[in-house]
């Protein structure tokens, strides 16, 4: 059977989603960098068709890293408002080695429209946190308020016997409501043929049930901020870059031209016969035969030019030209990504600008950035309550329910810390702002950290006050 039968066994239809992965297939090879049917291609020279492989920037993949690292990089931080479930959760965090696995993951949102976070208890991590692409999730019911029941494909390249040769295995998890609304989620396995036939097999030490007890969906879908002009009805994301594949391709196209022009305009020089000729007995070459600017003539210059030997060719190369065309098609794609004016710039180096004029200069990658890091935001929150309850519903951790949860993105990529901490401190001078407020912000501490560290700041100020008023006092206590 399919995988289209298997699911059709548990009562979804999903030849509805084939569509959209044909889709997701087509930006998967955007994001590689190469496109059989655009990469591909031929020129003919009057005598046969010349096959040629275009040159690719491969800007998609840039695209996709670059807002990666604008929006999860290193300094993300997320933060709890207790300060031993702040510290149980960024344990779990670090032990997933979330950083580097979430700025990869929201790479391949943008890559491709959408992934989703799957959390599950883990006999050696605890907590076990999943990223899974989008081409290996397929929803089985959603709406407008989003994905409601789901299933995960992933792959394996497993021996199943000693003597067997190795076999590409397929899981499947299913994650579904019951009659009251609470998920249950199954594991399937499945050895494939390869070409989509699938055979169940036996699943070993997975569990093939696990009832949630919750109406707590145990998977969290992150997608663009963008809405998916492509497909209205689609459950699939949109990647980033999707509306912006005829810049793309008109960029590719003109980098091709580019490095044919360097290849096609290089020094030739074609020698005659006479040039070889060493004495009236006979020739021998005069030049190293593997050296490819010459080019060697059965006969030889008529006319003018018949004493010479060696005549010269140097192509005029149009790099100015090109190089303006290249630049006015990064000038329209960051233009249509939101990038702003300046993002990229061919051999130029903006330098002695202040932070005030960054920001004014990136003012709609500001907004294009806030913009995706909402529903992050929302997903990233959703995670933690998500590890909260399963580590209390399985006796794993003891996390207590925190008020609120923080999540703290980089913006001075784009937006000056200085210029923020400096609009703080004049909002707590105002009474804008409290003292624990801008601690939590700007030291990453919890509340009652906070009002600790200010407390015990305050007492040592007013220590030192005394100290300076009565100087006796501080030689004999004593004294009144």
């Amino acid at each position: 059977m399919t995988l289209d039968d298997f699911f059709k066994q548990i009562g979804y239809d999903t030849s509805n989603l084939r569509k959209g992965h044909e889709a997701i297939t087509n930006y998967m090879n955007w994001y590689h960098g190469y496109v059989n049917e655009f990469h591909q291609y031929y020129i003919y020279n009057g005598d046969q068709k010349v096959h040629r492989k275009r040159y690719s920037l491969n800007i998609a993949k840039m695209i996709c890293e670059n807002f990666a690292d604008l929006i999860m990089n290193e300094k993300v931080t997320i933060t709890l408002d207790n300060e031993e479930s702040d510290r149980v959760i960024n344990d779990i965090l670090t032990k997933n080695k979330f950083n580097i696995r979430a700025n990869q993951a929201i790479e391949k949102v943008f890559a491709l429209g959408m992934c989703c976070i799957l959390v599950s208890p883990d006999e050696d991590l605890g907590i076990n946190i999943q990223f899974i692409t989008s081409n290996n999730i397929f929803p089985l019911s959603f709406g407008s308020k989003g994905i409601y029941e789901c299933a995960f494909v992933s792959e394996e390249v497993i021996r199943i016997g000693l003597d067997e040769k190795p076999s590409l295995i397929k899981n499947v998890q299913v994650h579904r409501r019951d009659e009251n609304g609470e998920y249950i989620i199954n594991n399937y396995r499945f050895k494939s043929d390869g070409c989509g036939r699938l055979e169940p097999i036996n699943l070993d030490n997975l569990p093939f049930e696990i009832r949630t007890g919750s109406r707590k969906r145990w998977f969290i879908p992150i997608k663009t901020a963008i809405v998916n002009n492509i497909d209205m009805e689609s459950p699939f994301g949109l990647p980033i870059y999707a509306n912006s594949l005829g810049t793309i391709k008109a960029l590719d196209l003109t980098y091709d031209s580019f490095t044919n022009e360097i290849q096609n305009g290089r020094k030739r020089l074609f020698v005659t016969q006479d040039a070889l000729k060493v004495n009236s007995q006979g020739f021998r070459n005069a030049f190293d035969p593997q050296d490819v600017v010459f080019y060697l003539l059965d006969g030889s210059f008529e006319g003018k030019n018949s004493n010479n030997y060696v005549q010269e060719v140097n192509g005029t190369l149009r790099v100015e030209e090109l190089r303006t065309a290249i630049q006015t098609h990064l000038d329209i794609l960051c233009m249509k990504l939101g990038f702003g004016r300046n993002y990229y710039r061919m051999g130029e180096v903006l330098v002695g600008k202040t932070a005030t004029e960054v920001v004014s200069e990136n003012s709609d990658l500001f907004r294009t950035i806030n913009k995706h890091e909402n529903p992050l935001e929302a997903a990233l929150i959703e995670m933690v309550e998500l590890i909260i309850y399963i580590s209390k519903y399985f006796n794993i951790f003891d996390i207590q329910e925190p008020s609120k949860i923080t999540i703290n993105f980089d913006d001075s990529i784009i937006e000056s810390n200085a210029t923020k901490r400096e609009q703080d401190r004049l909002d707590v001078q105002m009474g804008a702002m409290s003292l624990e407020e801008y601690r939590m912000k700007w030291y990453s501490e919890d509340e009652q950290t906070a009002k600790n560290k200010i407390s015990n700041i305050r007492n040592q100020l007013k220590s030192d006050i005394e100290a300076v008023s009565n100087p006796n006092q501080s030689q004999n206590p004593n004294v009144v």
